[in-house]
């Protein structure tokens, strides 16, 4: 598993990738699925809920919440 932080850096490096394809370049807020390969080569899944900051012309989002796979019922 990772950590928030892990997570959120993860987020932040394909943040573009996400928006794309998540058609959310228009919205001011999406969830997505994300898959983190771990070092151990175990691939996670986690939901994100991302809100953007400031106005729409900002490329500026942050990670509202995480869901981890054991938090799913």
């Amino acid at each position: 598993m990772h950590t928030d932080k892990e997570i959120k850096d993860w987020v932040c490096n394909h943040i573009h990738q996400l928006i794309q394809e998540n058609e959310a370049s228009e919205q001011k807020e999406f969830n997505a699925n994300v898959d983190i390969e771990g070092t151990d080569g175990t691939v996670h899944t986690y939901t994100i809920f991302l809100e953007r900051s400031g106005s729409e012309e900002e490329e500026e989002w942050i990670v509202r919440n995480i869901v981890r796979p054991e938090q799913l019922q």
